[in-house]
């Protein structure tokens, strides 16, 4: 026979709240339920027992619960008053889920706070700091209906649970949730799963010994700071916000990702991306989305702090030349030459800032370049092949006196442009050797360098995908 022990606070408010216990329960489990109260500071810190778990729902607190013996603690649309300490726990769980959402029950939790409105009791921001913990969930359940706000459910009993609410969009957003973790060896992790959660931050920091999944989350600002894993770290699906007043940004300062996979995560939507004496190792990215262009890769930097983006180091071009070749190698290593290739021409980019460069090397970076973007480009050298050369065309007939002079117009001068183009083609092909003059010679001798440039920088391009 299993004897559970269930000890339930519902509509209550504390001003500060200790939980302790100094001796083993003799129960199976025994398990604290906080419904719709309010919390204004909990601690704990001493707990013997390894059979004890805490829950709080539709309720509102802060503080710090310390002990490693609890056999978890969870969270079900819960309001932080700024901020909650989770250190040395066993399982965590998160979960903000829209079928709970109960109109009533926050209308007499609303009332304790002396507040008329549910957006009014909602922090500036909610930050939960999960320090070596080792399993953790965090999870949102979306609804998907038609209409949001207030509902009737006549299958419920219970007056309390008869009236639901769905949340619209921005009320969603309006929730401003930080989530920090940091990993420990001391007490190893198992699991992290963070899964369709709207998130102001998300913070990774620490080696992870488990498996950790980030997936169809919508998260304003991802930063990995002096973070590796033994396991496989997977962000799959993972997205800003995107509101309009915040920055946006991505910072992976000093970590090692060798086991770590971005899957369908498209860069170009961060205004930030910053890599900083970051090791890749074996990370993988597939279906990710890159910048087309040095300008919008603008955004890509190396930064000690991402948020002072204008505090530069001396060694800022160096460093993001690197990174954009561990990048090139990285997507080369799963095939995905497309993506390679651009991460190839902005690394060529990034090199021609580095100010010990010589004058001589930036002039050739600069001219591939701008001639078919570091051999991305077939536009730019057929553009530029026939704009010289039919202005070279022009220069060469009036030095002969074939153009512009009066006389009627002769088409077969037309034809004679292809024999111009051909750079292997006679000097003496349109006019006798006796009607030359230095001009027309120049012209001539220059057409064939220019043009066999750019034919060689369209072939170039033209193989991009061959190229090893």
């Amino acid at each position: 026979m299993v004897v559970k022990l269930h000890i339930i606070f519902f509509d209550s408010s504390f001003e500060d709240l200790i939980i302790e216990n100094q001796e083993n329960i003799e129960f199976e489990e025994v398990s604290f339920h906080f419904f719709g109260c309010v919390i204004n500071e909990i601690n704990i810190s001493r707990i013997q027992s390894k059979n004890i778990s805490i829950h709080f729902a539709s309720s509102i607190l802060s503080g710090k619960i310390n002990a490693n013996h609890l056999k978890g603690v969870s969270f079900n649309n819960c309001l932080l008053k700024d901020s909650i300490f989770l250190i040395n726990q066993n399982n965590i769980d998160i979960s903000y889920t829209e079928e709970n959402i109960f109109p009533l029950v926050w209308k007499k939790v609303l009332r304790k706070l002396r507040v008329k409105s549910f957006l009014e009791a909602v922090p500036e921001s909610q930050r939960y700091y999960i320090d070596s913990a080792k399993k953790i969930s965090y999870r949102t359940n979306e609804v998907k209906r038609d209409k949001d706000g207030v509902y009737y459910d006549k299958y419920q009993r219970n007056s309390y649970y008869k009236i639901g609410y769905y949340l619209n969009p921005d009320e969603r957003e309006l929730l401003n949730i930080s989530l920090s973790i940091d990993y420990t060896q001391e007490n190893e992790d198992v699991l992290t799963k963070i899964n369709n959660s709207y998130l102001n931050s998300l913070s990774f920091s620490g080696y992870s010994g488990g498996k950790v999944y980030v997936e169809n989350c919508k998260v304003e600002n991802l930063y990995i700071r002096e973070y590796s894993s033994k396991g496989e770290t997977t962000f799959f699906n993972v997205g800003p916000l995107g509101l309009v007043e915040k920055e946006n940004k991505i910072e992976i300062y000093k970590s090692n990702l060798d086991n770590t996979w971005f899957d369908d995560i498209d860069f170009t939507k961060f205004k930030i991306v910053s890599f900083y004496r970051t090791k890749f190792g074996k990370a993988v990215f597939t279906s990710c989305a890159f910048p087309n262009d040095y300008t919008s890769f603008d955004k890509f930097k190396s930064l000690e702090n991402v948020h002072y983006p204008d505090k530069k180091s001396d060694s800022y071009y160096k460093n993001q030349y690197e990174i954009f070749l561990q990048l090139k190698s990285m997507l080369e290593s799963t095939g995905n030459f497309y993506e390679s290739q651009k991460m190839q021409a902005i690394s060529n980019e990034a090199l021609k800032q580095i100010k010990h460069i010589s004058s001589w090397d930036k002039l050739i970076l600069w001219i591939n370049g701008k001639s078919n973007n570091h051999g991305l480009s077939i536009k730019l050298p057929l553009m530029y092949f026939f704009s010289f050369s039919i202005i070279l065309y022009i220069i060469y007939l009036m030095s002969l006196g074939r153009m512009f002079n009066k006389n009627d117009v002769d088409l077969n001068l037309v034809g004679y442009y292809f024999s111009f183009i051909d750079i292997t083609h006679r000097v003496d092909f349109l006019a006798n050797k006796e009607e030359f003059n230095p001009i027309s010679l120049c012209v001539d001798f220059f057409n064939k360098i220019i043009s066999g440039f750019f034919i060689f920088q369209f072939v170039s391009a033209f193989r991009k995908y061959g190229k090893k």
